[in-house]
């Protein structure tokens, strides 16, 4: 693989929008288009810089007067289940993770049922169907698209990841938002967790932890998470 040259790269300001995580604040990103043959590299190197993908671009939060917004990653290697990740993983060992790039109607009505349950005032639960194809499944990126099925094949969740150079990246996840005692959205991690221990990869980029929203608590529950801090990344804050 070549090296990387960012400075080769046109990186623009967006204009201030209602903050996605937390209430009352303004949130504006400093992004950079993807859209480009062979951006496997690109995509990798941002991600470690702490850009998170969105459609065809990659974005980093640059906010005047807020900084909560904390990428983070599971080390694959040193993660070790603890008694509640087992604990969970034993109440849905009836669902498997299989790897499904096929689009199918099931996933998009279930990501529909989700945004309307769980991001009442989101603007996903507006996506079309070719709007969610060309979110979910036409990336210029490479990706892999795992599905929470039982043995009937019915559906219960899938997770869309990026595939980078020392592992994967989450870019979106959803699941049957009915389901709560199984805690599905934290299966879906575990279960991915558990492909790559048993195939390939460094980390798990599980998108930014914001400790002042309560829908990014779950990341804090894994053990060895590591933290973009000044440049860095860190086991602590």
């Amino acid at each position: 693989m070549g090296t990387v040259k960012l400075n080769d790269l046109l990186f623009r300001s967006s204009i201030e929008f209602p903050c996605s995580y937390i209430k009352g604040n303004q949130e504006r990103r400093f992004y950079v288009s993807i859209s480009v043959p062979d951006c496997a590299d690109i995509v990798s190197e941002l991600t470690k810089r702490g850009f998170r993908r969105n459609y065809n671009h990659m974005y980093i939060p640059s906010c005047k007067d807020c900084n909560s917004c904390i990428s983070s990653r599971i080390n694959i290697k040193q993660f070790i289940f603890s008694k509640s990740n087992k604990r969970n993983l034993k109440i849905n060992n009836d669902l498997s993770l299989v790897v499904n790039k096929d689009y199918n109607e099931k996933r998009f009505n279930l990501f529909k049922y989700y945004c309307r349950v769980r991001h009442t005032n989101g603007g996903m639960k507006s996506m079309t169907e070719n709007e969610f194809i060309g979110f979910f499944h036409k990336s210029t990126n490479e990706t892999k698209i795992f599905d929470l099925i039982d043995k009937d094949e019915k559906l219960y969740g899938s997770i869309l990841l990026d595939i980078l150079n020392d592992g994967y990246s989450a870019v979106y996840s959803f699941f049957n938002p009915d389901l709560n005692k199984r805690g599905l959205g934290k299966n879906l991690i575990l279960k991915t967790i558990e492909n790559m221990k048993h195939n390939q990869g460094n980390y798990l980029y599980i998108g930014y932890w914001v400790k002042e929203s309560e829908n990014m608590n779950y990341k804090s529950s894994f053990n060895n998470i590591e933290y973009f801090k000044e440049g860095n990344w860190s086991p602590s804050i």
